[in-house]
């Protein structure tokens, strides 16, 4: 096919925002051409993508760095961004200490004297000189790229601020990932060296609308989440609870049969562990929420189906309003099943640690005196009887 690689050939890398970088060197001609004395050429340029903990590593020690704020973000305004969100969005401008001599020479002797002198630390005065020609590069900037330009764009100069140094940097801008384009520059027509470096924060959250900080975290806990949700719960699906005296327990042996309700089948209590996330309409499950839930089957296996959730009410047409024996049946609740055997409000404890105490002296009164002595040299154990087969269950309802 026309145009295409040959086989092994390397793969042909595109160079980062090739708009915004030629944006940029036209600016500093056409800025150059209109100060007399600074000669301003462009030797090359460099546009590449670098993460935020390596943006600054190269940057001079005496540079003089100078912030953007994020286009189109009013600062002024009683919806002021966070500190924390701003600084996720917030850019750069870098002029080494040859570039800011340069532009100090023009304005105070109209020429650059030389080669240079040794690098010294910017002061504030240096920043006051140098911010006019960042602040009219960057309306070049903006007045030569495309109105449709939908690449990253610097944003205004934040004025009375700078920094000396990249030292402090990774404090002030915090974006994960930054587009950096370097720009080697000439003055006095090739006495002189410098360089410009711009910094713009690429593929980061755009500024909430209630000026919250976005959430550097936010893909760890997303995965977290996830993990979580696919953890394994066991579920155990639970008959409603019987009460007996203590003798007929005492005296139960294998075969016999504790009948429950003709409602059984409609009080099925699910009883499971946390549920983690709470979903939109749904009440968070704690450890040991009942759901309460019908017996029955489905395509011929035994099933439950979910009536209610904790502390909504059940299906009235679906659950019964008593059983064959009189028992009302109540609404779910945690913990427990919601029948009036079962209740578990306690209005004071201790009322009722006393009633437990006074109802077990009774069970004890009333508990026959068993011979617990047992010699295995005196005596053996019987033969059990062979058990019959329990009786067969009526089917179980199809559930809808």
């Amino acid at each position: 096919m026309a145009g295409a690689a040959p086989p092994g050939a390397a793969p042909v890398v595109r160079p980062e925002a090739p708009e915004l970088a030629r944006a940029l060197s036209t600016g500093l001609l056409r800025l150059g051409d209109g100060m007399a004395g600074l000669g301003l050429s462009t030797s090359g340029r460099m546009a590449r993508r670098v993460p935020g903990a390596e943006a600054f590593d190269d940057i001079d020690a005496q540079a003089l760095c100078l912030l953007l704020d994020p286009p189109g973000v009013d600062l002024t305004g009683p919806a002021r961004p966070a500190p924390e969100a701003l600084a996720a969005q917030t850019g750069l401008i870098v002029f080494d200490p040859a570039t800011t001599d340069a532009l100090i020479e023009v304005q105070t002797i109209g020429r650059v004297d030389g080669a240079g002198r040794p690098p010294r630390r910017p002061t504030r005065i240096d920043a006051a000189l140098a911010q006019p020609f960042a602040r009219a590069l960057l309306e070049q900037v903006h007045g030569i790229l495309p109105p449709r330009h939908d690449g990253p764009m610097p944003g205004p100069l934040r004025a009375g601020s700078f920094i000396a140094g990249p030292d402090s940097l990774a404090l002030v801008l915090t974006a994960p990932q930054f587009l950096r384009i370097d720009i080697a520059l000439g003055f006095g027509h090739g006495a002189r060296t410098g360089r410009i470096s711009v910094l713009l924060p690429v593929d980061a959250a755009s500024l909430p609308e209630d000026g919250s900080a976005p959430d550097p975290g936010a893909d760890w806990h997303r995965t977290l989440q996830e993990t979580a949700m696919a953890a394994p719960v066991r579920i155990e699906a639970m008959l409603p609870t019987v009460t007996i005296p203590l003798s007929r327990l005492i005296g139960m042996k294998a075969g016999d049969l504790i009948p429950l309700s003709a409602s059984a089948l409609s009080r099925v209590t699910l009883v499971g562990g946390s549920s983690g996330v709470t979903s939109p309409g749904r009440k968070t499950l704690p450890r040991n929420a009942t759901l309460v839930a019908r017996l029955g089957q489905l395509n011929g296996q035994r099933a439950v189906k979910i009536a209610a959730l904790p502390g909504e009410a059940a299906d009235p047409a679906a659950q019964p309003s008593s059983g064959a024996h009189g028992t009302a049946v109540a609404g779910p609740s945690f913990g427990g099943d919601g029948s009036a055997g079962s209740a578990l409000s306690v209005p004071n404890a201790a009322k009722s640690g006393a009633m437990a105490t006074a109802a077990t002296d009774q069970l004890m009164s009333e508990m026959p005196d068993l011979d617990l002595s047992f010699d295995p040299g005196e005596a053996e154990l019987p033969d059990l009887p062979d058990l019959p087969d329990l009786p067969d269950l009526p089917d179980l309802p199809e559930l809808p």
